[in-house]
């Protein structure tokens, strides 16, 4: 979407008109008017697909479930699609667009909406001066209409905010209705250009609080520093656990959470979890086995005495006692395993949990203990199975965090599914605690659907925004291994060293060099060793390149192939092109490839690792070495200022720079062994397919690793003049927003040199 200067200024002036609110039930008296939601939530344009949005409006009774309207386009869609189609353009997250519907027109809970309210969906264009006769309201009039400009303008925001002064922006005092503001998020700031009044931002912010501002994932135990009592969020309430035995009887204590008494209020109350689970309760002559939330009556005593329970150890209940419990199946004489068991199968391990007549297969002994703590493994023969219906594979239990083997991303699960954890940030604010998180393999971690990411709620992020990140402040010398200990190597902002005009950012490493000279026209802590992570992967192509590499030529995939953290898909014995492993090892930086093209020429990787050694220390560098041909190791370093001659002598080779700027690609195995010969990927830098940007991407580079932070160096073109820009971030610590940085440091870059 692009809007001119006079028609998006408009928008400064745009109005509230905000009809009756949906019910609130949160206590919103933490309302900071200086954050209303993050950037990355603002940002996570896949939070919902169409059928997500669907039932958020059928859920509501909003008429527009039911309805068909125009799009931009003038086409009839369901307005469920119009919103996604929307939020998948311009990159918004579709809830914002459902929030500025209700706020704006009330159009999530209205039943019988008018064709005003419909024509003036999101509010866009109708400002305090000339209200609905506005040229740009009626230019925009109608649903379809309003809901992609409502989107496309905050696009427009994020991609403007350097260029526009008027467009409010993070970390800038502004007044409004007479109160100053600090917005701490671009997104804030962007909801106060769109509509600049406090009290139109608020009501934007109890919506969002009440509808998606309860972030914490189900599963999860949590307390305050200021009391014993421990809860289970579940359903997006607490549930209080009466006590410690019975906490112990479901949850491993380790891992409770504790999280601020404000933010514990914000959820209502619960069932209280009142009954240890596996009990046998009895209600005079009526007997009972808890089953977490389920209660199963026995068909009688008989069945009791059966599964052989001290009658001392009953708990003896009312009716109250169980009312808010579902009642479950009731358990007969032949039920077998109502309270589970674990199986370990003797020929061959396969491990089973069986439960009420069906077996359940686990992937893993791991899951198994995490699983059921409280279960032993008991190995019989196959034909103990026979009289068992096959159920669900097992997963991980809500709460669950882990990671997978090489992986940085911290997952938390939830419903069954694996949700990424955005931040540290992130993970701090919700007291998590990395002793507890387990390390698992691909094949487990691909059992669980990926939710969506969790995020801090805007009124505890609010707390942090302030809170610098921290580092380890360690100087590293060339020789000296970095320590994997998954925090970023940095050097503190007293200390940093800077070429040139200082551009504010929270990146701890950047350059830019004129691309023809080499010369360094501003830099922070240039001269720092740093692991390079993937930068690593474009010294690799060279140096096969060097050695006389035949793209055309094949390689024939082996096990001992296969690289550290590496995704890719490949079975024994079958065959690559060299040009297509060339792509998915510099176009989406995928590890194994680079031991395929090295291993499949001829070479082992330590003599190919000598050879690249070799190479950087006839160009004079004295503080870039290689340990491996991918860039996983820690013992990858070199500086910003070395890497630029790196990159600028690497990047030359025709082939090298072909891989690093394509966007996207597509091919087959020569030789498919699993009938799944195809492979495909767009560019690991996102900015390369993003359009609209002033400056033309002709070759990039990504990079990741705890230790080394977010990075990436790109060969920009300003096309006014053609002139050329090296731009290299290393020690970004923001990884799920690592693009931003870098955007705005290439836009100063063609803007002021």
């Amino acid at each position: 979407m692009k809007l001119s200067r006079k028609i998006a200024i408009f928008l400064i002036l745009a109005c509230i008109l905000c009809k009756a609110s949906p019910i609130f039930s949160a206590d919103y008296s933490d309302f900071n008017p200086n954050y209303l939601i993050s950037d990355a939530e603002m940002q996570e344009w896949q939070s919902m697909n169409q059928s997500d949005i669907q039932s958020f409006l059928s859920q509501y009774g909003s008429a527009l479930s039911t309805m068909t309207l125009t799009d931009k386009n003038g086409i009839t869609k369901p307005s469920s699609e119009i919103i996604y189609n929307a939020a998948q353009e311009h990159k918004i997250n579709p809830k914002y667009i459902l929030v500025k519907l209700q706020k704006e027109q009330s159009l999530i809970t209205e039943k019988n909406p008018s064709q005003k309210q419909l024509d003036g969906a999101t509010g866009y264009g109708i400002t305090d001066g000339c209200g609905w006769t506005c040229d740009m309201y009626l230019n925009n009039q109608g649903f379809g209409k309003q809901v992609d400009s409502a989107a496309g303008i905050i696009r427009w925001y994020y991609d403007n905010k350097n260029s526009s002064d008027w467009i409010k922006r993070a970390g800038v005092s502004y007044l409004v209705d007479g109160q100053t503001i600090i917005p701490t998020t671009d997104a804030t700031a962007f909801l106060y250009t769109y509509t600049p009044h406090l009290h139109g931002n608020e009501n934007f912010w109890k919506l969002w609080q009440n509808w998606f501002g309860y972030s914490i994932p189900d599963g999860s135990l949590v307390k305050s520093a200021d009391s014993p009592a421990v809860y289970l969020i579940q359903d997006s309430k607490k549930r209080p656990i009466k006590s410690m035995s019975i906490l112990t009887s479901r949850f491993d204590k380790k891992m409770i959470m504790t999280i601020p008494l404000s933010e514990l209020a914000n959820y209502p109350d619960g069932a209280s979890i009142s009954l240890p689970n596996y009990s046998i309760l009895k209600n005079g002559d009526k007997y009972f086995l808890v089953d977490f939330d389920v209660v199963r009556p026995f068909a009688n005593f008989d069945v009791v005495k059966k599964l052989g329970y001290n009658p001392d150890e009953f708990v003896d209940i009312t009716d109250a006692d169980i009312a808010g419990y579902t009642i479950g199946s009731t358990i007969q004489i032949d039920t077998t395993d109502p309270t589970g068991r674990l199986v370990k199968l003797k020929d061959e391990g396969s491990i089973y949990y069986l439960k009420d007549g069906f077996y359940h297969a686990i992937y893993n002994q791991q899951i198994a203990k995490i699983t059921f703590p409280e279960l032993i493994i008991k190995t019989v023969i196959a034909s103990e199975l026979k009289n068992y219906q096959p159920g669900a594979i097992v997963k991980l239990k809500d709460g669950t965090l882990f990671k997978t083997k090489g992986g940085s991303t911290v997952y938390v699960v939830e419903k069954g599914k694996k949700r990424p954890i955005t931040s540290n940030d992130v993970f701090v604010g919700f007291g998590y605690d990395e002793k507890n998180i387990i390390i698992i393999d691909d094949i487990l971690a691909s059992i669980h659907e990926t939710g969506q990411p969790v995020y801090l709620p805007g009124r505890m992020a609010a707390m942090q925004a302030t809170t610098p990140p921290e580092f380890d402040d360690q100087e590293i010398q060339i020789g000296e291994k970095i320590v994997e200990n998954g925090k970023m190597v940095a050097v503190p902002e007293s200390q940093s060293k800077y070429i040139g005009e200082k551009f504010t950012t929270n990146i701890n490493t950047y350059l830019i060099a004129d691309y023809k000279s080499g010369k360094i026209l501003v830099g922070k802590n240039v001269d720092k060793v740093r692991p390079m992570a993937s930068f690593v992967k474009v010294m690799t192509a060279y140096q096969l390149m060097f050695n006389g590499l035949l793209t055309s030529a094949s390689v024939t995939f082996d096990p001992k192939m296969t690289a550290k953290s590496s995704k890719f898909r490949a079975v024994k014995g079958e065959q690559f092109q060299n040009n297509d492993l060339l792509l998915s090892l510099l176009t989406s930086s995928i590890n194994t490839p680079a031991k395929m093209l090295v291993m499949g020429n001829g070479k082992s990787e330590a003599k190919f690792v000598k050879e690249m050694n070799a190479k950087v220390k006839q160009w004079g560098l004295s503080k870039t070495k290689f340990t491996d041909t991918y860039g996983y190791d820690l013992g990858n370093v070199t500086t910003a200022r070395e890497y630029l001659k790196v990159y600028t002598k690497t990047e030359q080779n025709a082939e090298v720079r072909k891989a690093l700027g394509t966007k996207e690609y597509a091919y087959n195995e020569i030789k498919d062994l699993d009938g799944k010969p195809k492979h495909y990927d767009t560019h690991s830098n996102i900015l390369v397919n993003k359009p609209g940007l002033p400056f033309k991407i002709i070759s990039s580079k990504t990079g990741y690793l705890d230790e080394a932070g977010a990075g990436l160096v790109m060969l920009i073109e300003r096309p006014s003049d053609a002139k050329q820009f090296i731009v290299i971030t290393m020690g970004n610590p923001d990884y799920i927003n690592r693009f931003v940085e870098p955007e705005r440091l290439a836009n100063y870059t063609t803007t002021n040199f």
